[in-house]
Formats: structure tokens, C-alpha cells, sequence
């Protein structure tokens, strides 16, 4: 089987989205809880639409752990707002600052 030399992401892509497909059917998607946000307390910076801001972040279903690409919808000085696409789902939630990493462009965990 060869690789396709047009989109040469796509086979990774697809391969995360199994990952996360299967990974939602172990349970919902944690986010950080107001208490640990604080949002009535803290400067809530929102991205801009111009383009998207895009990251490695390690994500919660259940019990499962998966480290996947998200687009960075807001941030705090603690926490990252993030969003996914999972099969025709967006998904929303808070994780900590130190779950993400940013990336240029929608790149796939190693």
C-alpha cells in the first residue's frame, strides 16, 4: 500500500480520530471545574477569529488519557480553553496550562 502524497497527514489524522473515538466511548470529556477556573477572578484572554490557534494538549475521557491536537479557543493565566472535532462532534473543555503545548499549524502527537 502506498502513501498518499497529496495529503500525507491524512493517514495520522484518521488515526486520531479513532483514538478519540474510542477514547470518548470510555467515558465524557473532563474539564476543569469554576472553582479551579475562577473566571469571576481572572483575565479570560480570547483568541482571535482571524485564524486559528492550534496545540498538543493531553485530554481526559473517563479514565483514558489521550494527547491530541485541539484548536485554543481561550486562556487564563492557569488554564487553557480548548476545542476538538470528535467524528461530527465539537467538544469543549478547560485543562491546565501545563496539559498544552502550541503548535504552528494542526500537527499530530508524536
Amino acid at each position: 500500500m502506498g502513501t498518499n502524497r497529496r495529503y500525507p497527514e491524512a493517514g495520522a489524522q484518521r488515526a486520531q480520530q479513532r483514538r478519540l473515538e474510542e477514547a470518548r466511548s470510555r467515558g465524557e470529556l473532563a474539564t476543569l471545574t469554576d472553582e479551579q477556573l475562577q473566571l469571576t477572578t481572572r483575565v479570560v484572554s480570547i483568541a482571535p477569529e482571524r485564524g486559528p490557534m492550534w496545540a498538543l494538549a493531553w485530554l481526559k475521557f473517563g479514565d483514558t488519557d489521550i494527547r491530541c491536537t485541539v484548536q485554543v479557543k481561550r486562556w487564563t493565566s492557569d488554564a487553557v480553553g480548548v476545542e476538538l472535532k470528535v467524528g461530527e462532534d465539537k467538544l469543549r473543555c478547560w485543562v491546565w496550562q501545563g496539559a498544552v503545548e502550541r503548535v504552528d499549524g494542526a500537527a499530530l502527537p508524536p
